[in-house]
């Protein structure tokens, strides 16, 4: 929209016949030069429109005429106009049609906007995911690896993982979302945190995930677990547990000295805030025939396999599929 300016009463009728009588023109030649209808310039006249500055420094330079104040004034005062007419449209328009923040009003007016957007090539259509018919244990490492760095909001899921020590892992957890969901996620890398982001902007995804069992907030204050189906198939828990150890645990090695010689030994951390989380790894792992031990006493609190043997047997019968604990194992 051009920019406008606003006279004080009766003088853009003056400058206007000014205008008129100093070029000898018609009122349509006059609004030609304007880029304006015969009928606006007409409004101009009458002062029923406010003329546009281009239209008015045109005149003045053309035919030498003098703005009777200076542009700056005329516009400022064109502005403050332009906002009083707003607030009073405001006020009417509240007082015949009530308050326009319905939640209702919202939602139809956010619908009517998100479809012209789409319409206009602007943002893409929602995507049409695929959502697994059967429990597989494809997806159970997948709610493995949401409740180790995952968060979930009513519209997104995202997993966040470290953007150097876990790059190859970003790349299977981005195949195994697509052979889940039939669509790849988007991948982010936030440098200011060393970290990289794999999301799904999807209420429907979102809404299936709530079904086969996790949750949307912070699972800290919700103290989590893991889904009921998966606790009730080996295979399920094992899947997940792999899902759990790959993003939340990792690979150390323990060192000491005894009479003068030094020791070392490989030893599996998990870690994580989640009470039922840390009690699904402990049991699981037991059940497999580990000897876990469970460290509470602390905010960050572990499971921990200390026996290097039972390292060993871990990844055989668990395994990983995260290059940083497969490499911390050969390097150990």
């Amino acid at each position: 929209m051009e920019k406008r300016i606003k006279f004080l009463k009766g003088r853009q009728r003056e400058f206007l016949l000014k205008v008129q009588n100093r070029s000898g023109l018609e009122v349509s030649e006059l609004a030609e030069i304007a880029h304006v209808t015969s009928r606006s310039y007409r409004d101009w006249k009458r002062e029923k429109l406010n003329m546009t500055l281009k239209a008015a420094l045109e005149f003045s330079s053309k035919y030498e005429i003098e703005l009777p104040e200076t542009i700056g004034n005329l516009v400022t005062r064109w502005k403050k106009y332009k906002i009083e007419i707003g607030r009073r449209g405001g006020i009417e328009c509240f007082r015949k049609h009530g308050s326009p923040s319905t939640l209702e009003g919202m939602r139809k007016g956010g619908a009517k906007t998100l479809s012209i957007l789409r319409q206009k090539g602007i943002i893409s259509y929602p995507k049409e995911y695929k959502f697994p018919e059967v429990y597989s244990e494809e997806l159970a490492e997948l709610i493995g690896i949401s409740l180790g760095d995952g968060g979930i909001t009513t519209g997104q899921i995202c997993i966040t993982l470290n953007g150097e020590k876990d790059k190859e892992y970003v790349e299977f957890v981005s195949n195994l979302g697509k052979s889940l969901f039939g669509e790849m996620p988007r991948i982010y890398e936030r440098k200011s945190c060393n970290a990289i982001t794999v999301s799904y902007n999807s209420e429907s995804l979102v809404k299936y995930l709530v079904k086969i069992g996790l949750k949307i907030g912070n699972k800290v204050k919700q103290q989590v677990g893991v889904p009921e189906w998966i606790e009730a198939s080996r295979d399920y828990r094992i899947a997940c547990l792999r899902g759990l150890m790959d993003t939340d645990g990792g690979v150390f090695i323990h060192k000491y000295k005894v009479n003068k010689k030094h020791y070392n030994y490989k030893k599996i951390c998990f870690t994580n805030r989640s009470l039922p989380l840390l009690i699904f790894v402990k049991e699981t792992l037991e059940e497999l025939g580990f000897t876990p031990k469970l460290i509470q006493k602390v905010e960050n609190k572990k499971v921990w396999l200390y026996n290097e043997q039972e390292v060993k047997n871990y990844m055989r019968i668990v395994g990983s599929h995260n290059e940083r604990l497969l490499k911390q194992v050969a390097i150990l």
